[in-house]
């Protein structure tokens, strides 16, 4: 009898809670463009907030630097000696007209990476249901890699926002049979692929999967012609950026990456590298990346895989397996592009910001095995997806190489440092640095004006500001050294041979400088190391032993 009576509670129970559920998914259904507008402005405010809180890293002062022309077809030309398309820096050209404060000129990106989570949250709930789009709208707004890579001066943001627009619009266009839509859709590619080249394998998906949507749902003639004519468009494009920047990306990293072996890990060594281990590590680091920790980045891959796996396997139509195998392939294809390029050698894969795109579609395969496994219902999803967010932020680590933690960049950092600068630098001392560091230099001594920098014959650069001549390291001299100091001696160029003192600034992604030069070059040594934080620090090394040009550099 009692056990009876247990049983009659448990069930009441559970009916109550089932009760309670149906009742919350009601009134989120009631009022789900509204509740979906809240979540997006919150991911805003968290995005303005960390780009006010930050200072610019290297590659944001660099960005600035090469838009901060006095034209915009110089902007254009200056956009040509980095391996991205020009479309950020001719955005930050005229941004930057309006003001010039990290805020601001992080604005776009910030718009942008709100307006990703917006359209990436239509679009699920268009192609895939409620339950799977309030998933992909929670891990896109505050998976804090997904916050932090719309708060810098990048490309990114850009890309994110117009591939997921292309794929979106073309959907739409495809239920309502609209020629505008597919318009929308071609012209949101084409700005993907003028923000960052890695936009050729989300043309490539979107084309195959346009083809067997196509032929699945068979549009209008109309929206055909239209789709035809915007493909052979998107193909000129492509040319145009082959013909005038792409195909002179080789001797671009020549010249600038490789002296450095940039991302040299992340690229596949035919005869070094074992092709399936490298594509393991590659994808598993591609989830780290996006979701911010390791056992989480691991959850997230199998729960992609899941997802795929469940949407070759659903049958939506009574002929069998037809819309949402199509989105299967479009989940899956961009994966296999990037391992194509890979292997052949052409192209990053793994833990890095060149695989960002791929954001799109890990968060679109976990939200569809997310959405299954809540059975569509909204608040299961919403807990689930908030669940992963949590602990990925309460255990993540930083996965970005080129990232600072968010306590190492704090803007007090470079408020602090260029204080020190203006008050204890006089006008007859000199500073050295490295080319990395001299950007930052550059945007925040120089308070965001124009700096026209001289090329010296030894490959070291020259520019004044503030009363103040900085002299930095060439293009491929990467970081200072205490080595690389102590081995300036033989000959002296022109800028220090008549310093009064001389202030070494070091920055962009090195540390330690000050802490090994006084250790192993004690004769190099005047004074404190003034730290700001582990990634910024100045402090003077005497005149009595000018640091010059190795004599191999002079020749």
């Amino acid at each position: 009898m009692l056990s009876q009576t247990s049983s009659a509670q448990n069930s009441a129970h559970e009916a109550a809670n089932r009760g309670w559920l149906r009742e919350v998914d009601s009134t989120l259904d009631r009022h789900v463009e509204l509740i979906a507008a809240l979540v997006v402005a919150l991911g805003f405010l968290w995005r303005l907030w960390l780009a006010r809180a930050t200072f610019f890293n290297t590659d944001e002062a660099w960005h600035f630097a090469l838009a901060n022309q006095a034209s915009a077809w110089l902007a254009y030309k200056a956009s040509l000696t980095i391996s991205h398309p020009p479309l950020l820096i001719l955005v930050i050209y005229v941004w930057h007209a309006l003001g010039t404060s990290d805020l601001f000129l992080r604005l776009p990106s910030v718009i942008a990476g709100a307006v990703f989570c917006w359209i990436f949250y239509r679009w699920l709930d268009l192609v895939a249901g409620r339950g799977v789009a309030w998933a992909g709208l929670i891990l896109a707004s505050f998976l804090g890699p997904m916050v932090s890579t719309s708060a810098e001066v990048r490309q990114n943001p850009l890309l994110l926002m117009f591939a997921v627009g292309a794929i979106y619009f073309f959907d739409r266009a495809l239920f309502e049979n609209s020629v505008l839509g597919m318009m929308a859709s071609s012209a949101c590619l084409y700005l993907a692929m003028l923000s960052h080249y890695s936009a050729f394998f989300v043309a490539g998906a979107l084309g195959v999967y346009s083809i067997v949507r196509m032929w699945e749902q068979k549009p209008s003639a109309e929206a055909m012609l239209t789709w035809l004519a915007a493909q052979t468009a998107g193909v000129a494009l492509a040319i145009f950026l082959y013909k005038t920047h792409l195909g002179r990306l080789n001797s671009l990293l020549n010249q600038a990456l490789l002296p450095q072996q940039y991302l040299a890990g992340s690229y596949f060594h035919k005869g070094q590298d074992h092709l399936l281990p490298f594509l393991y590590r590659g994808t598993f680091g591609v989830f780290r990346f996006v979701f911010g920790q390791t056992q989480i980045g691991q959850l997230a891959l199998l729960l992609f895989a899941v997802g795929i796996v469940l949407l070759f396997l659903s049958k939506d139509s009574p002929t069998g397996h037809s819309k949402t195998r199509a989105q299967g392939i479009l989940l899956l294809l961009p994966f296999v592009l990037n391992w194509l390029a890979a292997a052949a050698g052409l192209y990053p894969y793994g833990r890095i910001r060149q695989c960002m795109f791929l954001a799109i579609f890990c968060l679109a395969g976990v939200s569809v095995c997310i959405g299954r496994m809540s059975k569509g219902r909204t608040v299961p999803a919403v807990a689930l997806a908030l669940g992963i967010v949590v602990l990925g932020h309460a255990f993540g680590t930083l996965q970005d190489r080129d990232a600072f933690p968010l306590g190492e960049q704090r803007h007090e950092h470079m408020d602090e440092a260029m204080r020190l600068i203006r008050s204890q630098v006089q006008s007859g001392d000199v500073i050295l640095t490295d080319e990395a560091t001299s950007y930052q230099l550059r945007y925040y001594l120089c308070r965001g004006k124009p700096v026209p920098v001289e090329l010296r014959p030894d490959g070291f650069e020259v520019f004044r500001c503030e009363g103040l001549q900085v002299l930095s390291t060439g293009t491929s001299a990467g970081a200072l050294t205490a080595d690389r100091v102590t081995s300036l001696r033989h000959v002296r160029p022109e800028p220090l041979a008549g310093a009064s003192r001389i202030w070494v600034v070091q920055g962009g992604w090195a540390s330690g400088l000050g802490e090994a030069l006084r250790s192993r070059a004690p004769a190099f040594w005047s004074g404190e190391i003034h730290s700001f934080g582990r990634y910024l620090e100045v402090f003077q090394i005497p005149p009595r032993a000018r640091p010059s040009i190795p004599e191999q550099q002079a020749s």
